[in-house]
């Protein structure tokens, strides 16, 4: 039998610092979900559950040591240096 273990994950500072940078820059109110790290023990199996920013119907998916992000699925990517677009975009709809 597995047993599942999550262990809360935090934010790196420095993508913390450009997330808020952005939500103060855009007068964004967001929700942030700290991500998990999600293990089956016994085996050496685990999964990383991202980071997530939420602005209305749009979540904003970010790893932390990575200079991108992607909105709702893993499908595109964009440089951390656009976010503050997005979240403009996001928080007019």
């Amino acid at each position: 039998m597995f047993n599942i273990v999550k262990e809360k994950l935090d934010l790196s500072p420095d993508l913390k610092k450009k997330i808020n940078w952005a939500k103060n820059y855009t007068s964004t109110s967001i929700t942030i979900e700290k991500g998990h790290l999600i293990r089956l023990e016994p085996s050496n199996l685990a999964y990383v559950d991202l980071h997530k920013v939420i602005i209305n119907d749009y979540t904003f998916l970010f790893f932390n040591g990575i200079d991108t992000f992607y909105i709702n699925n893993l499908n595109e990517k964009h440089n951390l240096c656009e976010l503050e677009k997005y979240f403009k975009l996001a928080k007019s709809c």
